[in-house]
């Protein structure tokens, strides 16, 4: 089974990723805040993809997006937000924007499609 890092402040959001992931085959491993996400990041615990709420309480998610690009460059980037403000990502970070609201059975197919892909 493969894991992806969920970076989602939102515990019901998270909740139901959660459910919608296991069902396509893919654990999560769950972030509350952009500081448990980087953490994350920085560890040894392999990841198939990163999913990165852009409003976290305690720092953009977009800090979380550039962690994610630094420490693990060949691991999917997905950014889900609801806002259509431009980002200020650097535009050499691949990413894919899922923006909000989407359906979890969406957001999951899209994910367990990227793992499938990875080398």
């Amino acid at each position: 089974m493969s894991s992806v890092l969920l970076a989602e402040d939102e515990f019901l959001i998270r909740a139901v990723l959660v459910d919608a992931l296991g069902d396509v085959g893919v654990e999560c491993i769950e972030a509350a805040t952009g500081r448990e996400a980087i953490d994350v990041l920085q560890s040894d615990r392999p990841l198939g993809a990163v999913i990165v709420d852009i409003g976290l309480p305690d720092m953009s998610g977009e800090k979380v997006i550039e962690a994610a690009a630094q420490h693990r460059p060949d691991v999917p980037i997905i950014r889900c937000s609801g806002a259509s403000a431009p980002s200020a990502l650097s535009p050499n970070i691949k990413m894919h924007s899922f923006p909000k609201p989407y359906s979890a059975s969406e957001l999951s197919n899209f994910v367990a499609s990227l793992i499938r892909k990875a080398p």
